[in-house]
């Protein structure tokens, strides 16, 4: 198949394209300079800016299928939910103008209100991607455990540099973890699958924890002691600014995480594991196969 994969750069992308490229696919990456990226020679590169749509032209038409990968949130400058916006409409009007038969969106596990402005511009972005003619896919993934997550890395720089945390009370919500390497199988899993078209899939690991448990886990696998006490006097500001003076997140991600804390992140219906069962890496196997490949 022909896959344009747009978000190479980005954690999600970087690790999906050599899967793709093992499974014989032709892969087309669209970024946003090409002299910033250094790509095997095999896949064709094409420069584009999903807020230019007169540059997504250069996207061929006779794509077989496409991975949306790519969101604003870390970005510190301008309202990054209309840029979303103006993205998703770009690319899906493109899009609607080649062969694709279908569009596959990662997206964040919006089934709990009130949405954070992060998860609820996530879920605009799905809604606008289905305007278009082709059928999207979307996988609905809370935290992801792996080497270069940006939650992940936040759980690792405040348990590797605070042996005792005065934590927010946000400590205490419940996530569902998957490992990446779950999340990858999932995204090749579903791809060119008819039973996937038009269709949402919440994506998690085998474990429901809460927050201070992600914290104590890690601990545990590095053989660290620490101590976690929660307070409720955290506003949203001195939340960020915790993660980010503490953390290497930028305080624009740190912002958009923090909101999105407030609510659990827990899978509501496990559709995708019925269609496609496999075992699923528990939060403690995720952990030491980062740690493992950092020994």
């Amino acid at each position: 198949m022909k896959i344009l994969l747009t978000g190479v750069s980005g954690y999600i992308g970087k690790n999906l394209l050599p899967r793709l490229l093992e499974k014989g696919h032709e892969v087309v990456a669209l970024v946003h300079q090409t002299k910033t990226i250094d790509l095997p020679a095999s896949v064709q590169v094409i420069e584009g800016d999903l807020l230019d749509a007169k540059s997504l032209g250069r996207i061929p038409t006779d794509i077989d299928a496409a991975y949306y990968l790519v969101h604003s949130m870390g970005y510190s400058q301008g309202n990054f939910a209309e840029m979303e916006r103006l993205s998703a409409i770009n690319f899906q009007k493109r899009l609607s103008q080649t062969a694709a038969r279908q569009i596959i969106y990662l997206s964040g596990l919006a089934n709990e209100e009130p949405l954070s402005r992060h998860l609820a511009s996530r879920k605009q972005v799905d809604e606008l991607l289905r305007q278009g003619s082709v059928p999207v896919t979307t996988l609905m993934a809370g935290i992801i455990i792996g080497d270069g997550s940006a939650s992940f890395q936040i759980i690792r720089d405040l348990v590797e540099k605070l042996p005792f945390m005065i934590a927010p009370k946000w400590v205490s919500n419940l996530t569902q973890p998957i490992a990446i390497q779950d999340v990858l199988d999932y995204l090749i899993l579903v791809l060119d699958h008819p039973a996937c078209f038009h269709k949402h899939f919440e994506i998690g690991g085998p474990d429901i924890l809460s927050y201070k448990q992600l914290l104590l886990g890690y601990a545990e696998a590095k053989g660290l002691k620490r101590y976690i006490i929660s307070v409720p006097v955290f506003t949203p500001n001195l939340s960020s600014y915790w993660l980010y003076f503490i953390t290497r997140a930028s305080y624009p991600l740190s912002r958009s995480l923090v909101e999105s804390l407030k609510n659990n992140a827990i899978c509501k219906e496990a559709r995708i594991r019925e269609l496609f069962p496999k075992k699923l890496l528990s939060y403690k196997e995720a952990v030491h196969l980062v740690l493992e490949h950092h020994e």
